[in-house]
């Protein structure tokens, strides 16, 4: 008796469904990673996300009060001495974070400059603080 065998089928891999799961993790990880902020510091009332996520210590906080006053860190500090500290650090560390720390009533402007301030010595990584809102609106 003659038993006739099926040819082997060759396995085959499906690649589709293995894109789409590394294209959501790079995509959670990108997310996660850059919107965490832990607002500390000066009294500053900042807005409101629903979106926010904390972040453990960045290593520069810039913040900008109601009136335009910048401080690095705790102390009061000018447009050009942010551009020469934040420069140092950078040159140590260049994927060095930033978090601008802005209160609410600060005008665009002033925010606007410290971005390009930061940008102008090198930095590109920075990230604005909120506080946490719940998804209600309160």
């Amino acid at each position: 008796m003659l038993v006739q065998r099926r040819p082997r089928s060759k396995p085959n891999v499906q690649i589709v469904p293995l894109i789409d799961v590394i294209f959501f993790i790079l995509v959670f990880f990108m997310l996660f990673t850059t919107f965490r902020t832990h607002p500390a510091g000066l009294n500053l009332e900042l807005p409101k996300s629903v979106t926010s996520d904390r972040q453990a210590p960045t290593q520069v906080v810039v913040s900008i009060s109601a009136d335009g006053r910048m401080f690095l860190g705790d102390r009061q500090i000018s447009s050009a001495n942010l551009k020469t500290e934040v420069g140092k650090t950078i040159k140590n560390r260049p994927d060095l974070f930033v978090v601008i720390k802005a209160d609410k009533n600060t005008k665009y402007d002033h925010v606007v400059r410290v971005i390009d301030d930061i940008r102008q010595v090198g930095g590109y990584r920075f990230g604005l603080a909120v506080h946490p809102r719940n998804p209600a609106g309160n």
